[in-house]
């Protein structure tokens, strides 16, 4: 007896897998693909820009062991830790803003607007003030960011149903911690504040394997975990009644992509300093691009490495010879995208 195939919803194709077979979103994929070559050209690009001029043959000819001595050691010591660096936090800022966004259902909920990444700063800037450890603890930002989560999930232990309030209290913790931070450091001897100072502005310089192999590793430990609750958190987009009527434990949902959030957000936060508005545009163009068909995650991570490393790049070449925070540059066209957004929703109220 000949099984009638079943068809597919408008947009999407079966990849078939053993016995079984997983339905997947067209447009998504070829998101995916593209965003995925650009990052690749663009780091090219990347690493040929710098105080000495090396072409895209020559970059590709290194990375393949043909290059010079002088080329090998500014792509492999200089230029590639760097540039890893930017698109480990990129992807890190990008995946957390998605999920707060979708947890939160507000584009204006990041991990840079509720604190998360000002308590990981605040815990990185103490330990290495007060204690002689001789490597940077990047290990110190997720306990940061935790203390900070915990007290923000104290004063509102419902984000998901309070989004506004979990934004308002949110900006309050990042404001503390920022304050804090900053009263640790003006106790200091502006001879050992240098370093730290520009890598709180968000910067990039030094930052090596040694450094983003490990937060990498960690970052990829955590996406099983991001895989397994992403089909109940596309759920929680329809509200916590409707995903309550559907089977799923919202409360426990809520607290793991929180936690998740967290963690991933520290993360990042510990390679290259507080970045703002990274994780908040990056979701929001991944929506864009995805249609609003599916909640975004891999390609907000994607998005957020494109977009950080596109600023790195421009602070490079407009900054030349000198060396500007990163950070500054992800500040500007920041500001510029919230007042589009602002406009925008105005424009829609009238």
């Amino acid at each position: 007896m000949n099984k009638t195939p079943l068809s597919l919803p408008s947009g999407t194709f079966s990849l078939r897998l053993g016995g079984g077979a997983l339905l997947l979103d067209r447009r998504a994929w070829l998101v995916t693909l593209a965003l995925v070559l650009a990052l690749g050209l663009l780091s090219l690009l990347a690493l040929t820009l710098g105080s000495g001029k090396i072409t895209m043959m020559g970059v590709i000819q290194t990375l393949l062991g043909e290059g010079s001595r002088l080329d090998q050691v500014t792509v492999f010591k200089i230029r590639l830790p760097r540039i890893l660096a930017v698109l480990v936090a990129g992807a890190a800022m990008g995946l957390s803003g998605c999920l707060v966004q979708t947890l939160i259902r507000n584009r204006l909920a990041t991990p840079d607007m509720i604190g998360v990444n000002e308590g990981a700063s605040l815990a990185i800037i103490i330990f290495s003030l007060y204690l002689t450890l001789g490597t940077w603890p990047w290990w110190a930002a997720p306990l940061g960011a935790l203390f900070a989560a915990a007290v923000l999930y104290a004063l509102c232990n419902k984000p998901g149903e309070q989004g506004y309030l979990f934004v308002v209290i949110g900006i309050g913790v990042s404001e503390l911690m920022s304050a804090l931070g900053q009263f640790v450091m003006s106790t200091q001897s502006l001879v050992h504040l240098t370093s730290l100072y520009l890598w709180n502005m968000g910067n990039f310089v030094g930052q090596g394997y040694g450094t983003v192999l490990p937060v990498g590793i960690l970052i990829l430990l955590i996406c099983p975990w991001v895989v397994y609750l992403s089909r109940a958190l596309g759920v929680l987009r329809l509200g916590s009644v409707t995903a309550q009527s559907l089977g799923i434990n919202v409360n426990r949902v809520q607290i793991g992509v929180l936690a998740q959030a967290i963690m991933v957000a520290a993360l990042g936060t510990a390679i290259g300093g507080p970045v703002v508005f990274i994780a908040m545009a990056a979701p929001i163009l991944a929506s864009w691009l995805s249609r609003d068909r599916i909640v975004p995650l891999w390609i907000a991570a994607l998005c957020g490495a494109l977009l950080l490393l596109a600023s790195d790049t421009l602070v490079r070449v407009l900054a030349s010879p000198h060396e500007v925070a990163t950070g500054i540059m992800t500040r500007i066209l920041g500001g510029i995208l919230l007042l589009f957004l602002l406009i925008k929703d105005r424009q829609r109220t009238d």
